[in-house]
């Protein structure tokens, strides 16, 4: 009796699927228009407050961070300390080289932790992307965005401490120089 009634329904569902499916009259609401169903916007808000939040659950990875920058500032400031760099002299010249060398290697490598956790998050962005959840630029622009701040701090905080004791040019201007190429190294480090 049980399988007379399971090839009744098959008999059922296979007439209703011999004629195409009239979208006419289908409730509006209930299709999808749009490829991954929710607004460019809304897409970018979700990946935002996603990814806000695994920086939240990071938190002590990046208090770390700034605390082992920190740490290395001092001891730059002290390994490289000068108040005057003097000009002209090869001796002084390896001393300025030293010093910038030491200082693009820690903000360098500093930046590598975070490419671990990125990498992380890759098999997951690949299974996402493959069902169609979101874009690739809803994934990368909320990281990029929030890691913005995070570098300027920590590429802030190395050049405030090591740029004058180190004995590099006293003007303002290459200060903020300084600060601005090492802020854009840190960034480009961090997400590549």
């Amino acid at each position: 009796m049980n399988c007379f009634k399971s090839f009744y329904t098959g008999q059922k569902v296979s007439e209703k699927l011999r004629f195409p499916y009239d979208k006419s009259t289908a409730h509006p609401a209930a299709l999808v228009k749009d490829e991954y169903g929710i607004s460019n916007k809304e897409l970018f808000k979700a990946c935002f407050l996603r990814e806000w939040l695994l920086m939240k659950r990071n938190s002590f990875a990046y208090i770390f961070k700034t605390t082992q920058i920190t740490i290395m500032a001092l001891i730059a400031m002290t390994v490289f300390l000068r108040t005057e760099m003097t000009v002209g002299t090869a001796q002084e010249g390896r001393k300025y080289y030293g010093a910038l060398f030491f200082s693009l290697i820690n903000v360098m490598f500093n930046g590598m932790a975070e490419m671990a956790m990125t990498m992380t998050r890759l098999p997951v962005f690949f299974k996402q992307g493959d069902f169609k959840f979101y874009p690739a630029w809803a994934f990368a622009l909320p990281i990029y965005l929030l890691r913005i701040p995070a570098s300027s701090l920590e590429s802030g905080i190395w050049i405030l401490l090591t740029y004058y004791t180190n004995g590099l040019a006293p003007a303002a201007s290459r200060y903020v120089h300084g600060l601005l190429s090492f802020n854009n190294f840190g960034c480009v480090t961090e997400l590549f």
